[in-house]
């Protein structure tokens, strides 16, 4: 078995890495080719998707002594650990220095790249250049390291670890699950849809608090309701003992979050992993509802912002709940950056201001304000237009909130497959 076989999914960068390992092992293959081993490995990216889980198992796979250097002295100290760290690995080639977190090292930036500690790594880079040692870092944010450091000669192999795939990111929570006593009911796509992931480790913390919770309660297994809870809790800073709304106000606010979850699936179908009552993170407002994949088009986007009013104004008569005025501001900001950023309506509301030496005119502000509030009236009008003529999803959608406060991706989909979608186009 492999050492990268641990790694779930990220295909491409094993392949980068199995091939480095391949030209250790086999050196001579490619030198008769007059290949050279690159001059250094650098995976950087966001914390916790397994950037040093795959630098381990290069190591493993390549079988080479290795010194390992991680911040964990005082400065002096820290220095002569980088510089022993070269030595030893030059006395004992064929090796590797493991430089792990190197972007810790010394806390600088790129407009203060002199600190000691880079400097005395790149000396020791230079020093063993030649001396069969390969160097293998890991970063968090590549923007603290010196343009000296990791420039071609010292990192030729530069490799941006990003956010599992959808694909990786289900193959990893039933890797997580698989040492977990879980309820045949459990729904795995109902799961890998409501959860939303910027890292690994992050996924693995939601799954193990569920068994947590479950253990707790003295469950026989982790159950479908553990994991929302889980869900909830950690992703969306949802308390379990939240206030509850009246009743009146609760299907207002399912009619309001249902206006959202319709335009979004009737425009980009799938795109809602989830859509629930609860209040989320500090807002006091009540109701949201989780994309699973990004929407296409901005226009999408300010139509689904504005989904939630429009649904309300189809009902009640007065509209003015905090809901609504935060959907109003994402949709004008949008609509904002739509005219004065992107040009999307011609160059006349094109912001200059922004321009080196660019100016705006004194009525660019008036022109702008009545433009973005045209545009506004129209996509209310159109959202409005999309959720009339799915009145029935609309409506089974806000009732099916009220009775079940959340609803899974399997519900939604049972509810849109017992109505008649009618598609509307822009």
């Amino acid at each position: 078995m492999s050492a990268f076989d641990r790694i779930i999914g990220y295909e491409a960068i094993k392949t980068e890495l199995i091939q480095i390992c391949d030209m250790i092992h086999n050196s001579e293959v490619y030198e008769n080719l007059g290949a050279r081993l690159p001059h250094g490995l650098l995976l950087y990216g966001n914390p916790g998707l397994g950037k040093t889980l795959m630098a381990k198992a290069f190591i493993e796979e390549c079988g080479l002594k290795t010194y390992v250097v991680r911040r964990n002295k005082g400065n002096g100290e820290f220095v002569d650990d980088i510089t022993e760290s070269f030595t030893k690995a030059k006395d004992h080639a064929p090796a590797i220095v493991f430089l792990d977190d190197m972007d810790k090292f010394a806390n600088e930036d790129q407009a203060h790249c002199d600190a000691e500690e880079y400097v005395a790594v790149q000396a020791g880079i230079d020093d063993a250049a030649d001396c069969d040692v390969f160097v293998i870092a890991t970063a968090n944010d590549v923007q603290k390291l010196p343009d000296s450091l990791v420039r071609s000669g010292r990192f030729d192999r530069k490799i941006k670890v990003k956010c599992p795939t959808e694909q990786d990111a289900d193959n990893i929570i039933r890797y997580y699950l698989s040492d977990k006593k879980v309820s045949d009911s459990v729904d795995m796509n109902d799961l890998s849809k409501m959860i939303s992931y910027s890292s690994c480790a992050e996924l693995e913390t939601i799954l193990n608090e569920a068994a947590i919770n479950a253990a707790y309660e003295r469950k026989a297994c982790i159950e479908m309701a553990d994991l929302l809870k889980s869900v909830l809790r950690m992703q969306y800073n949802s308390p379990d003992n939240y206030s509850k709304t009246s009743k009146e106000d609760a299907k207002r606010v399912a009619l309001h979050e249902a206006g959202h979850l319709v335009v979004c699936e009737v425009l980009e179908p799938g795109s809602v992993g989830f859509a629930s009552l609860r209040t989320k993170g500090r807002s006091s407002t009540a109701g949201f509802i989780h994309r699973c994949k990004a929407l296409s088009k901005i226009e999408y986007s300010i139509l689904v912002s504005l989904a939630g009013k429009a649904a309300e104004e189809l009902y009640y008569a007065d509209v003015s709940g905090n809901g609504c005025q935060v959907d109003l501001e994402m949709a004008s900001d949008m609509v904002i950056d739509m005219l004065t950023s992107n040009g999307v309506k011609g160059f006349s509301l094109l912001d200059l201001s922004n321009i080196p030496n660019g100016y705006a005119s004194e009525s660019f502000k008036a022109r702008l304000d009545t433009a973005v509030y045209t545009e506004l009236e129209g996509y209310l009008i159109k959202a409005k237009e999309i959720l009339l003529k799915n009145k029935e999803f609309l409506e089974k959608s806000a009732e099916a909130l009220v009775e079940k406060e959340t609803l899974l991706f399997s519900d939604i989909r049972r509810i849109k497959e017992s109505t008649v979608i009618t598609v509307v186009t822009l």
